[in-house]
């Protein structure tokens, strides 16, 4: 099948770009990111493209030689038709049919199996709702004999809803004259790698820095105090080692509130991970010599996230906290500013939340006064300029639309 793990490798560093400038405040940075995270998504899958047409030749157009040789997944014929229809336009504006909702369901599906945060939280797909609810973790829900009226409400409080209407996830998808001309198959391969891409890294922001402000309330921030829209950060709590007395504090915590219900993580940035975490962690076994990494000492498993500041571990059972995305969708062209050069720009708009089931559902330690490793400064050399690929959708170019 098509290549993921190409795609994983190739756009490690221009994902890491990405993270950082969508956590700062500097709308240039953003969209430089942005072009060229999306350019390089171009770049790998114009070259599988390219590799299929050398291997297949007219027939890499062909869906079903694709499926049969692996490089593509079958469509539905809600997909075809779609495709299809977009091919003949050549554009995905005004289209009679609707996006097809599998697509979601199918990247949603992959997100929660393959990506490392988003696959342990309490991940949810869901159709045309705008209210979805869920129960408290630390409220009872179930009792023997009969229920007066004071446990019947305390029933009724343990179930909470939320509210869809006022989060909008949005992803950018350019597309070049060329993709139309590839035929449906390699366009809707295109599309649904732009879409895992953008929703992996929006997502995971989302899940742990979201402001709540049309958007989900990320683990770093309190449920309560916001202004405008926006909720503040968690008060950080300062960490100098990782030794049991100063880890268990948080862990005895979670117990008092009986929010130990399931495996713990320590969510933390892979430089810190490297640079403060991992000297730590690592040790010469005696007396064979050989170097041995061992795991925090209250047994969290760490889970390395691009989207978690640096200096900062967050603690807690992912499962306590709710991510829930509608596979409603809809396709239009963007005319607004962030034009890509050369390209039509495209935004994908669906509706989806997320909160922490409790407000106590996850601590977050300050560990910038930890000691670490040091960690050389950039080189300050110009990086080399990707090339741009030749031959497959350069010639398509040139086409005229109907």
């Amino acid at each position: 099948m098509f290549n993921t793990d190409l795609v994983k490798n190739q756009l490690s560093e221009q994902r890491a770009a990405f993270f950082a400038a969508m956590k700062s405040s500097d709308e240039k940075a953003q969209e430089t990111a942005l072009n060229d995270f999306l350019e390089g998504i171009q770049t790998v899958v114009v070259s599988e493209a390219e590799k299929a047409f050398e291997e297949e030749g007219e027939r890499f157009k062909d869906e079903n030689v694709l499926v049969a040789r692996g490089i593509m997944k079958p469509q539905t014929s809600a997909e075809r038709k779609y495709f299809n229809a977009a091919v003949t336009k050549q554009s995905f504006d005004n289209l009679d049919e609707a996006f097809p909702q599998t697509i979601v369901e199918d990247i949603f599906s992959r997100l929660t199996e393959e990506h490392p945060l988003i696959s342990l939280v309490d991940a949810q797909t869901t159709g045309a709702i705008f209210k979805y609810m869920y129960a408290d973790p630390t409220k009872q829900l179930a009792f023997w004999g009969t229920l007066p009226d004071n446990i019947k409400q305390l029933l009724v409080n343990s179930i909470k809803v939320i509210s869809f209407e006022t989060s909008k996830l949005s992803g950018f998808l350019p597309i070049v004259k060329g993709f139309f001309v590839l035929g449906p198959a390699w366009l809707a391969q295109y599309v649904t790698t732009v879409m895992y891409e953008i929703m992996a890294a929006t997502l995971e922001l989302a899940l742990i820095q979201g402001t709540g402000k049309n958007q989900p309330i990320g683990m770093n921030k309190k449920l309560s105090g916001a202004v405008d829209g926006v909720y503040p950060n968690k008060d950080k709590i300062a960490l100098t080692d990782l030794e049991p007395e100063s880890l268990a504090g948080v862990r005895a915590a979670f117990a008092r509130d009986k929010l130990d219900n399931g495996p713990m993580v320590a969510i933390v940035h892979p430089v810190t991970y490297w640079s403060k975490l991992f000297p730590k962690l690592a040790y010469k076994s005696e007396p064979e010599g050989k170097w041995v990494l061992t795991q925090l000492p209250t047994g969290e498993t760490i889970v390395k996230s691009y989207a978690q500041e640096e200096a900062a571990i967050t603690i807690g059972n992912p499962k306590n906290y709710l991510l829930a995305v509608s596979s409603q969708t809809e396709l239009k062209k963007y005319e607004e500013t962030l034009a890509i050069e050369d390209m039509d720009l495209f935004i994908a708009k669906f509706t989806g939340t997320g909160l922490a089931k409790h407000k106590d559902a996850f601590y977050v330690y300050n560990i910038s006064t930890m000691t670490g490793a040091t960690v050389p400064t950039a080189s300050g050399d110009a990086d080399i300029k990707r090339p741009t690929p030749t031959g497959l959708l350069n010639e398509t170019d040139t086409t005229e639309e109907p």
